[in-house]
Parts: C-alpha cells; structure tokens; sequence
C-alpha cells in the first residue's frame, strides 16, 4: 500500500521536497558573516564604535548616497586593503552593500584576512534608508 501511494503521488513527493528548498534557499545564498539588522548595527556603532565598510562600486555608491562616515573599499579591492582598515582585528565591522547580497562575500574576505567580529547589515543600504537612516548624497547626483 505505501509502496503504491509512493508510486501514484510521486510528483506530490517532489512537489514537497522542491518547496522545502526552496525555503532554505534564501539563507544558504546570503553568504559569510552574522547578520544584523539596523538597530543592532546602530548600537554596534554607538556601543563599540564599529566601522561602517561601504562595498559597493563607487558610481552606485555615488549616485544612491552613503552612509555618513562609512569607509569605502571597492570589493574587488578589499583583499588589498582589508590589513589597514582597522588597527585591531578585533574590533567591529559592519560590511554593507545594496541590498546585503554582496556583503557576505565580503565578510568572508575580511574573516580569512584574520578580523573576528564582522557583520553584515541585512537588506544593505536600502535597509538603512527604509529604517530613516542618516546618509549623505553627493552634490553630482
């Protein structure tokens, strides 16, 4: 009998399986690094006086605006340049980009450069703003 329910509902089976991937799909695509929404960012800043590290390319960042007092470091560079953000490794990071996509490779960089408290701001700079974040538009934009 449930060799044959088996059988005859076998697209149900695949139809559940494939669901329940797709749940999991969006925490195991985020990448490196603990999330933290912007509250918790906030009180790391004002706590533990946690740099802020814009990833995003300079243009994006430009004409989106940026996070007051945010350090910018182009991903593609951070490997670079990860030894001279901070003085101790052990001091907080919080890594943004966009959307917090891209801050999780990021985190990932910085952890393997030998910083241990590193962050990524969940939902990025839009999170910020939609949270009625502070940031600083370019006069060119």
């Amino acid at each position: 009998m449930t060799q044959e329910f088996l059988l005859h509902n076998s697209w149900l089976i695949v139809l559940a399986v494939g669901s329940g991937m797709m749940l999991f799909w969006p925490m195991l695509n985020r990448g490196g690094g603990n999330r933290i929404s912007v509250a918790q960012a906030t009180l790391l800043i004002n706590q533990k006086k946690a740099v802020l590290l814009d990833v995003r390319e300079p243009d994006v960042a430009q004409k989106m605006g940026q996070v007051v007092n945010a350090k910018a470091v182009e991903i593609k560079d951070l490997k670079d340049k990860a030894p001279t953000l901070v003085k101790n490794k052990a001091h907080p990071i919080v890594v943004l980009c966009q959307t917090g996509q891209r801050s999780g490779a990021a985190s990932a960089v910085l952890k393997a450069t030998g910083y241990t408290e590193v962050y990524v701001l969940d939902g990025g700079i839009n999170a910020w703003v939609e949270a009625g974040m502070p940031i600083k538009k370019s006069k060119a934009a």
